[in-house]
């Protein structure tokens, strides 16, 4: 695993959070829909043990829900202290991207206008942000 890998995983528990504060899940679906984030081949094993550990700290909790469509599933919802969990990840990636932004207008400022991305491959098939 790259380090790149390594530091977007880390993002991984705020946008699991986010998803659940969005609307209830179990494991097999918050895995697809951490494709709208870039991680469109989540590994299901590491979606798992954030969600115990997550739960393990009380930001979530679960209960087995029946299926129409099969066995019953593990379905986790954000809880109160889940909640308070997003809203500093919320504040914290706030100043990231402040930090970030300036950053890549700096980037941009060196290499001047329509250089700062020639040599750069898009990552997770996403364009490089300049600003």
């Amino acid at each position: 695993m790259t380090t790149h890998d390594t530091e977007r995983r880390a993002l991984m528990t705020p946008v699991i959070l986010l998803l659940l504060a969005e609307r209830p899940g179990h494991g097999y679906e918050l895995t697809q829909r951490l494709g709208a984030f870039g991680w469109a081949e989540a590994e299901s094993a590491h979606v798992y043990r954030l969600l115990r550990g997550m739960e393990k700290r009380g930001h979530i909790s679960s209960q087995w829900r029946a299926s129409a469509s099969g066995p019953a599933r593990r379905e986790y919802e954000i809880t109160p202290a889940g909640s308070m969990s997003l809203a500093l990840w919320f504040v914290r990636l706030g100043e990231l991207h402040s930090t970030l932004h300036l950053f890549l207008e700096r980037y941009v400022q060196l290499n001047g206008p329509g250089r700062a991305d020639a040599d750069v491959q898009p990552l997770f098939g996403h364009p490089p942000a300049t600003g």
